[in-house]
């Protein structure tokens, strides 16, 4: 029973974070999370660590752009649970 309570939670979780991410996607703010998903999280790419910063390389694909226009994802961010490291995408072809 608390297993089935546990993975509704994480459910709902993960769900309010692609909701949250989807509106920052122009056009796709009323998607679901399978389409969020398929056209914006699951891509190939390679991370890079070089002991200062977290490099990610992605590579282009037909909903690039959209991603590109993100104004939060185009400039270096800092993750806090990552000794504060600094992480930056780029986008390859």
């Amino acid at each position: 029973m608390i297993r089935i309570h546990f993975d509704i939670l994480w459910t709902m979780v993960a769900d309010t974070f692609y909701h949250v991410f989807a509106q920052d996607l122009r056009r796709f703010e009323n998607n679901f999370s399978p389409t969020i998903f398929k056209k914006f999280i699951d891509m190939p790419g390679r991370v890079i660590y070089d002991g200062e910063k977290f490099l990610i390389k992605i590579r282009k694909r037909s909903h690039t752009p959209i991603l590109m226009g993100v104004e939060k994802l185009q400039t270096p961010f800092r993750v806090p649970w990552l000794d504060n490291k600094t992480m930056e995408i780029v986008w390859s072809a």
